[in-house]
């Protein structure tokens, strides 16, 4: 049986908001081992299918058509051990290493006459698709972290007195950005969680008329909690607000369509549910928001045309050269150059989600968590999750995990979120019914 849950007070710096069950220590998520990828000297049909996923900016990948019919797909992976921690990095696929490595032979041998194209835009059109976006509501982006801050920036924040709503369920890694604006003079109201959940009726108390910004996270990196988006929206738009959403746990493994939900921002990163790698990930920006931004950011690749005025043969001109930036979320907010090794994963692992289905995966990662989570319970852990969530994250509150069951998982070659004082294991599509067993006999009874 569970315990009972402790009370405890989170405080908007204005005033008490709600009151909440568990503490949550904003603690680095650490892993129990690195796994390690087997070395192979052949792919295998579908792998050689994949490298050809980047040749063309226009279609699919081959791939697709060599995808499993049904999940678990374990062949697309080279995963060893029992790997319950997608939700930290999800491993990449035979299909999106085979591109990768297209990419890195063509940047090796630059073969003359070569007709490889990296296919940038083909990346950007084929999130859009599935997130129903825009492909010019969407730009490259380094982290989701760099996305949510170039919103703050561009909404002209820090300002004194501006009202901005946020939770305790967000991004602890943004949880210092609200804190600093909140010295430099904004009002910032943070909405506590009840039972491991944000309720729809605490946001309506704290987004008050004129709230600039509610900033949250669709679908929580602390328990999987996912927010009713656009009943957010809808209430924040009805009281002069915006929305940001961080979507980093929510595209790839639960369905997103940023158009129905209405929010006027979203990023997330692409190493985990995405398939792709760190350091490159997507902002999107809706076009009818933004004229609430303030141009912030003067990138290269945010220019949709640019003419020299000082080198031979340039035509004349008054000033050194003459420019426009786009009217796209790339005119907006793209930089210079981005990662094109990640470029390359996601052309053919975002053709593996969208073969797959959002839906399907989603389907597949329910029936593992239902059996992760009465296991759980039926062996006397505390559930940070709610019951209900359909996503693909299951925490527990656990004082001294760490200590207490690292050594059990490493020995037992699983490999899990594990804190301080909860542990996080994570399912994707290589997952079966027999990790999640395994994962359970290793940790014993609490």
């Amino acid at each position: 049986m569970r315990n009972p849950p402790k009370e405890c007070m989170i405080h908007s710096p204005r005033r008490a908001i709600v009151k909440e069950s568990f503490t949550l220590p904003l603690i680095a998520e650490t892993h129990m081992s690195d796994i390690t990828r087997r070395n192979w000297l052949a792919l295998s049909a579908a792998t050689l299918a994949g490298a050809a996923a980047c040749r063309s900016q226009a279609s699919a990948s081959p791939a697709a058509a060599a995808l499993p019919a049904a999940l678990p797909d374990r062949p697309s992976f080279d995963v060893e051990g029992v790997y319950l921690n997608a939700g930290s990095q999800h491993p990449i696929s035979r299909p999106a290493r085979a591109s990768l490595e297209a990419y890195l032979n063509n940047r090796v041998h630059h073969p003359p006459g070569s007709d490889y194209e990296l296919g940038s835009s083909a990346a950007i059109e084929k999130f859009a698709r599935l997130v129903n976006a825009d492909p010019d509501e969407i730009t490259f982006v380094q982290s989701t972290t760099t996305g949510e801050q170039m919103i703050v920036r561009s909404l002209m924040l820090p300002a004194p007195g501006a009202r901005i709503v946020t939770d305790t369920l967000h991004f602890f890694g943004s949880v210092p950005l609200y804190m600093e604006l909140e010295k430099a003079g904004c009002d910032v109201a943070w909405v506590g969680h009840r039972d491991g959940r944000i309720l729809l009726e605490d946001m309506d108390l704290a987004i008050t008329p004129g709230t600039r910004l509610v900033a949250l996270s669709l679908v929580s990196t602390v328990n999987g909690f996912q927010h009713d988006l656009k009943a957010i929206c809808d209430l924040a738009h009805s009281r002069g607000a915006l929305v940001y959403a961080d979507i980093i746990h929510a595209a790839g493994c639960v369905p997103v369509d940023l158009h129905a939900s209405g929010v006027d921002f979203a990023a997330c990163a692409s190493y985990k549910w995405l398939m792709g790698d760190f350091g490159l990930g997507f902002l999107y920006v809706r076009r009818s928001a933004r004229e609430a931004l303030t141009r912030t950011q003067y990138g290269y690749y945010g220019v949709s045309s640019f003419t020299s005025h000082v080198y031979p043969f340039d035509p004349p001109g008054d000033d050194v050269a003459s420019y426009a930036f786009a009217d796209t979320a790339a005119g907006l907010f793209a930089l210079g150059t981005y990662s094109h090794t990640t470029v390359a994963l996601l052309n053919a692992s975002l053709d593996y989600i969208s073969s797959l289905g959002v839906e399907a995966i989603q389907r597949h990662a329910i029936s593992l968590t239902t059996r992760l989570k009465e296991g759980l319970l039926s062996q006397g852990y505390t559930l940070m999750t709610p019951e209900e969530s359909t996503t693909p994250i299951v925490a527990c509150a656990y004082e001294n995990a760490r200590a207490r069951i690292g050594p059990k998982l490493k020995e037992a070659g699983i490999t899990t979120t594990v804190s301080a004082n909860r542990f996080r294991p994570t399912v994707s599509v290589f997952n079966t019914g027999g990790d999640i067993d395994r994962f359970l006999a290793a940790i014993g009874p609490a």
